[in-house]
């Protein structure tokens, strides 16, 4: 039976109904023009009897298949966006049409000349790959296996517990417990800001981070810095805390961003590395400013890099950290001058739950902000 057009009684956009070589459907045209509807019903048609005889690789679009990886399952804003970039570029171009010339064309044509490599695999080849996976998975394409540039291998930034201190004091007090609190449990920034009083037990001197990068809820101990920052934050006026524990300034959670982005802190961020003197100054007259050397997820390096130099254990910090491999975590491992060592006790305190006393040292001591420059 080949394919008709008809209209519900309760919508005017016309529907696809029918039978093609033994396929059947039933699917919306979306839209309720007649000569549009039957010109989408034309195609489908075509597009089905080539299906029949050459298999359905041969008609699968790209359009198509990103809205079956986008109905999936939920997807984050950010996947959105690179999604619907790739659509507004490949369109309705065939699956079996998109190779590694293709994938190279799309990065030339979506993202500036100067991009870096990293930018090239995020917002072009990574999503392209997930598609074609989801697709693959289906029997639509096969496996695809693009070529992609290489990362240039970066340096590890970590901070000693003198400039840890130096910039907690430098910090704004809104910002300072965040800080403290990724610089004692190695939280992803996205994580801390999403962390909610109900998943912390100052008593336990725990926390639970929820659906994390790796899709899988974490523990992590509080030391005794981290459990008395929680314990100085404001309560609501019955004397309870709920919702958000970190927030900003004003007293309102921080933006949601899909745990995509930790621009939250951008310019608070940046004041505390100033006046710390974190960073260089760049630029002349009234483009002088200063630019960081360090980025807010450095506490996470630096957390990691301490937790190392305190129990040389990498599986342990794999597991603490909530890495999937310990290749990962193998970056930290003999950074911290042994002479150091004892000073991280003056920003976590005495005993780490995680690893159990801490050399002694001086008590924790956050000096007060340094003069604005």
């Amino acid at each position: 039976m080949p394919l008709r057009l008809y209209q519900r009684a309760t919508s005017r956009v016309y529907y696809l109904r029918g039978t093609v070589r033994g396929i059947r459907i039933y699917e919306t045209t979306g839209t309720d023009q007649r000569a549009i509807a039957d010109a989408v019903r034309a195609k489908r048609e075509a597009a089905l009897l080539e299906e029949s005889v050459f298999g359905k690789r041969a008609v699968v679009s790209f359009a198509r298949t990103a809205l079956s990886y986008i109905e999936f399952e939920e997807r984050s804003e950010r996947t959105e966006a690179d999604v619907k970039r790739l659509v507004d570029h490949f369109g309705d171009a065939l699956l079996s049409s998109i190779d590694q010339a293709a994938a190279d064309r799309a990065v030339t044509v979506l993202l500036d000349p100067d991009a870096a490599p990293a930018t090239k695999r995020r917002a072009v080849y990574a999503p392209l790959t997930a598609i074609l996976n989801h697709a693959h998975a289906r029997g639509w394409c096969d496996a695809p296996g693009f070529e992609q540039p290489r990362l240039p291998r970066g340096k590890t930034r970590w901070l000693t517990p003198a400039e840890a201190l130096r910039l907690l004091g430098s910090a704004a007090p809104h910002l300072r417990p965040l800080l403290l609190f990724i610089l004692c449990t190695g939280a992803r920034m996205s994580e801390a800001l999403d962390l909610d009083w109900s998943d912390v037990d100052l008593l336990a001197a725990k926390a639970v981070f929820r659906d994390t990068k790796n899709g899988r809820d974490r523990a992590a101990g509080l030391p005794p810095a981290a459990t008395l920052a929680l314990a100085n934050l404001p309560a609501d006026s019955d004397g309870e805390r709920r919702g958000k524990v970190f927030r900003r300034d004003d007293g309102e959670p921080y933006a949601d961003a899909g745990r995509q982005y930790g621009g939250q802190i951008k310019t608070a961020w940046r004041t505390a590395c100033r006046r710390a003197g974190l960073g260089v100054w760049e630029g002349e007259g009234d483009d002088r400013q200063f630019m960081p050397n360090l980025s807010p997820h450095d506490l996470r390096h630096t957390w990691a890099t301490w937790f190392y130099a305190l129990t040389k254990d990498t599986l342990l910090l794999k597991a603490e950290g909530g890495w999937q491999s310990a290749a990962m975590v193998e970056r930290y491992a003999h950074l911290m001058h042994s002479g150091s060592v004892a000073e991280i006790a003056g920003v976590w305190g005495s005993v780490h739950p995680g690893i159990g006393g801490a050399p002694a040292t001086a008590p924790v001591r956050i000096a007060a902000a340094g003069p604005r420059i």
